[in-house]
């Protein structure tokens, strides 16, 4: 999932394109589903309803080609690239949103297995935390 390669503060590159990696691996071994723009906006605002949050405007952006989505915590809003974005693609943004810290590493990887625990399914779940830990990367299931 290439991802916005800024400069993340206390998380070094690798750990980012591992988290990626480990994301990447993932989706191809469990795909979550490919949602149209305007079911991406239904399911995001059922999902920060229930977060007790904002629901984020999800908008087609011309993004550069490393960069499939972007969430802008300033705007609560997410870009992404193409009009077909993943669920997981969609909560690995709104686990951005949510985390106090905007880089990959512990908070957020945490947050997003707990993401896609409530609104995807446990073995997703499951799946996404493992892919994680055998990229050495540190996570929790909550």
């Amino acid at each position: 999932m290439g991802n916005f390669k800024s400069a993340q503060v206390g998380v070094t590159t690798s750990e980012s394109q591992r988290t990626y990696a480990a994301e990447d691996r993932f989706e191809i071994e469990m795909p979550t589903r490919v949602l149209l723009l305007n079911e991406a906006n239904e399911w995001l605002a059922m999902i920060a309803e229930a977060e007790g949050v904002d629901s984020p405007l999800i908008f087609k952006a011309v993004l550069s080609k490393n960069t499939e989505a972007l969430a802008i915590s300033t705007e609560w809003c997410i870009a992404v690239r193409d009009s077909k974005p993943t669920q997981l693609l969609l909560l690995h943004e709104m686990a951005h949103l949510l985390c106090v810290n905007k880089n990959h590493g512990t908070e957020f990887r945490t947050e997003l297995i707990r993401l896609v625990r409530r609104y995807i399914s446990f073995p997703h779940a499951v799946a996404l935390y493992n892919s994680f830990v055998s990229n050495s990367l540190s996570a929790q299931m909550g």
